[in-house]
């Protein structure tokens, strides 16, 4: 398709222009800017700190790296105030920046883009304390969310561009929660095909939380650390590449700590498992808490929610930093960090929160959550699961008839957000998957933006979920609906065939060994 083939082509050219730029190595004048570069590349200790040599190429360093990536603290500290301007400053997860450390990067571009959710993780004092100081108060309210330069720049008045689809998930039930909690159903997410195995899983564990000082539950610690080694030593069977990557987030920094300690008892015992945390791997192991998890995901996440009844039985209604002002948006970043699957271990369950003992809208979201773990879709307050809508107008209808007339069974409108997918047929040999889906060009097809949205680039996103995509014109069907029915059929029985044979190929052949004397 020429779109991918010009996406494909545009890296090359660009370093091509870059390149053709530049003069030959060995043509550089030893008083010129890249001859001052060469020089200092050349000793075995550079003569001359970061900053200077970067302000005495103001001409060169835009030909080098037209694109540099930093911090803003790396900003301030290796290229100086007077540099020439670049042309766009770009902030991602701008929601965790704060407005005094942003200033100097914007100061050195023309214009400037910022990019981040105001729904998720703020600036606060964690980011500003040692690590022998990382310690949120019992009560939450020790934390102070800071102002961050996306909150600054939406209050100005600057023109604001929402970006609607989500790519993350590869199952929908990942993301609704939080689309309708936080994102007032606004997100385009895509269905899932369907594996069979549920995107998130609640695991009631029998555990106590340790309140004081040692702010643990070593009961959801030790249930984590033995889905993980299930995992792994599975993962053992299989190349690289079918490998999930696994993470695991807690509330604090002691459950953190308290997992991690496990793992590593762990990898003593089984060496063969080392691989998993080597950082040489695309996405190793990780184990991270609220304050430090934005901006990583992994395919299989599982989250230890550390609070519950202490030794006593009892349960409080404190929950560290969702009892304060904004916990809903750890809350959100917590359960949004999976792409395949979600485990989720609680040692309390959603009827135990007493929003009478609470005000706090992050407890509120917790309870709200555990249910929607616990039940699913249904726990969604006035939302439709999507799996029973009825099609969206008669074309449609017309077609699912048909389909059902020669066998097939058929499922209308298939997502649980704006977009939806028409027709999806079901899979004759798994339960709970489709075989294939069948986008007809009604009212979803034409509220497209582009064409680019309409005709490729969401059918993209089904085929990178696991969809097979039919597709059946309007002018075809009114013309021939005879004819394109059963060109539809011989289509989905050819598939069906395909997805077969690949199925017995993968499955396990039993050897057949001899009898003894044989």
């Amino acid at each position: 398709m020429l779109d991918d083939r010009a996406a494909a082509l545009a890296p090359g050219e660009a370093l091509r222009r870059i390149g053709g730029d530049l003069p030959p190595r060995d043509a550089v004048p030893r008083a010129s800017e890249l001859g001052l570069l060469r020089h200092q590349l050349g000793l075995k200790r550079p003569s001359m700190p970061i900053r200077q040599l970067l302000g005495q190429m103001p001409e060169s360093l835009p030909r080098l790296a037209p694109c540099v990536l930093m911090s803003p603290l790396s900003v301030a500290q290796y290229l100086p105030a007077g540099q020439p301007a670049f042309d766009v400053v770009i902030f991602d997860e701008a929601s965790q920046i704060t407005t005094w450390d942003a200033i100097g990067a914007i100061a050195r571009g023309r214009q400037a883009i910022v990019v981040g959710d105001p729904k998720q993780l703020p600036p606060t004092n964690f980011f500003g304390r040692s690590e022998e100081d990382d310690e949120e108060e019992e009560d939450g309210f020790a934390l102070r969310d800071m102002p961050s330069i996306l909150d600054e720049v939406a209050a100005s008045g600057v023109p604001v561009r929402r970006l609607d689809w989500h790519y993350r998930s590869r199952d929908e039930a990942l993301i609704a929660f939080s689309n309708h909690f936080y994102y007032d159903g606004g997100l385009v997410t895509f269905p899932s095909p369907g594996t069979g195995r549920k995107a998130i899983t609640l695991h009631r564990v029998d555990g106590r939380y340790g309140r004081g000082k040692g702010r643990t539950n070593i009961e959801e610690a030790r249930a984590v650390v033995a889905l993980i080694r299930e995992r792994l030593m599975a993962a053992l069977a299989q190349p690289e590449p079918a490998r999930h990557s696994i993470g695991v987030i807690t509330f604090n920094g002691d459950q953190q700590a308290l997992i991690l300690d496990q793992l590593d008892a762990m990898r003593r015992e089984t060496p063969e498992l080392e691989w998993f945390f080597d950082e040489a791997r695309d996405e190793p192991l990780i184990v991270k808490n609220l304050e430090n998890i934005q901006g990583d995901e992994r395919d299989v996440m599982l989250f230890s929610v550390t609070f519950g009844p202490d030794l006593a039985g009892k349960l409080s209604m404190n929950f560290g930093a969702l009892n304060a002002e904004g916990g809903e948006r750890r809350l959100n970043v917590a359960i949004t960090r999976a792409r395949r699957e979600l485990h989720v271990f609680a040692s309390l369950g959603a009827d135990q929160i007493d929003l009478g003992r609470s005000r706090a809208r992050g407890v509120a979201d917790l309870k709200a959550f555990l249910d929607y773990a616990d039940r699913g879709a249904v726990a969604l307050p006035a939302r439709d699961t999507g799996s029973l809508g009825p099609a969206e107008n008669p074309f449609e209808e017309a077609v699912a008839r048909a389909l059902e007339a020669k066998g097939w069974e058929v499922r209308c409108q298939i997502g649980v957000s704006g977009y939806r997918i028409d027709l999806a047929v079901v899979h004759p040999d798994r339960g709970g998957a489709y075989l294939a889906g069948v986008e007809c060009d009604g009212a979803s097809y034409h509220s497209a933006a582009t064409a680019r949205d309409r005709d490729r680039v969401r059918q993209a996103v089904l085929e990178g979920l696991g969809w097979r995509i039919e597709r059946v014109w309007s002018t075809d069907w009114f013309r021939a609906p005879a004819h394109v029915a059963e060109r539809l059929d011989n289509r989905l029985r050819e598939v069906l065939a395909v997805d077969r044979a690949r199925r017995e190929t993968a499955r396990p052949r039993r050897l057949s060994l001899p009898a003894p004397g044989e």
